[in-house]
């Protein structure tokens, strides 16, 4: 198992591994260190209301001095950035404008959050959601520009990707951009991976991989389900499309699963180097 896990130390120094901050913090930063592995550090409300900031500090000293690369996963739980209930909107804007003052002393390259959007809620009231979307992102987006980190959209309960495209279009620039899951997209899209790609593509900045069997959001290793990742890869090396890739597995062992399909799909001699651009 310990040989097995050693060959992927290069690949995993070209990755992102998903883990929120307290796993991370208490029982998964050894690991993160010894294996050569960047974390996409998950910071949900819980992290946010009881960490003292000395320990967020303390875990980014850390991840630099051993050269890791870090991204971010803003809180999204119970957060709708296009509320129609003001309250609710409020509310969420002082979450995330709470999430967003830390985010200088990780140094992210990029940080992903998600759109709340659910046409089962608000497809009679879009117009009005994308406004008041567009108003709550606006300054998160000046922040990554003055800041020099990419803030990326996450797809999860949309069904288009024209809820992606409106934003991007609205707020326009280099800094704001798209973040494809396709264990989502399998899940609850109802528009193929191809569209998504084509609309989306010159926006994509990083791709989230799980599998699952299309039914549930289970987070499988890569190959367990059917998440057409050929189909992914071929359309990203076919384009020059050069993402951030990350890992989300649930359990450790889905990620040496993950790990060992992924080195298949995306072999080390092909694999585009990651950079901060």
């Amino acid at each position: 198992m310990k040989e097995r896990r050693e060959q992927y130390t290069d690949l995993l120094s070209r990755i992102q591994i998903n883990i929120p901050f307290r796993q991370l913090q208490e029982q998964y930063l050894d690991l993160f260190l010894k294996y050569n592995a960047n974390p996409e550090i998950g910071i949900d409300a819980d992290a946010l209301d009881t960490t003292p900031l000395i320990d967020f500090r303390r875990i980014t000293e850390i991840l630099k001095k051993h050269n890791r690369k870090i991204t971010l996963h803003g809180p999204f739980m119970d957060l709708v950035p296009g509320a129609l209930d003001r309250m609710l909107l409020k509310a969420t804007r002082e979450r995330l404008e709470r999430f967003f003052e830390i985010v200088p002393v990780f140094e992210p390259e990029s940080v992903v959050c998600h759109t709340g959007y659910d046409r089962r809620h608000y497809r009679e009231h879009w117009e009005e959601w994308l406004s008041r979307s567009i108003e709550t992102w606006k300054p998160f987006v000046e922040t990554a520009e003055r800041l020099n980190f990419r803030l990326l959209l996450e797809n999860v309960y949309e069904e288009t990707p024209e809820v992606h495209r409106a934003l991007f279009e609205a707020i326009d620039s280099e800094k704001f951009g798209f973040c494809l899951d396709v264990g989502h997209h399998n899940v609850f899209s109802k528009t193929d991976l191809k569209t998504w790609l084509e609309t989306l593509g010159d926006r994509i900045g990083e791709v989230h991989l799980h599998d699952n069997d299309g039914d549930e959001d289970t987070h499988l290793a890569i190959g367990k389900g059917k998440v057409d990742f050929v189909g992914l890869f071929n359309y990203l090396n076919n384009n020059d499309i050069k993402p951030t890739i990350t890992l989300e597995p649930h359990q450790e062992e889905t990620l040496w699963q993950s790990l060992a399909s992924l080195h298949l799909l995306w072999p080390l001699e092909n694999s585009w180097e990651k950079t901060s651009e």
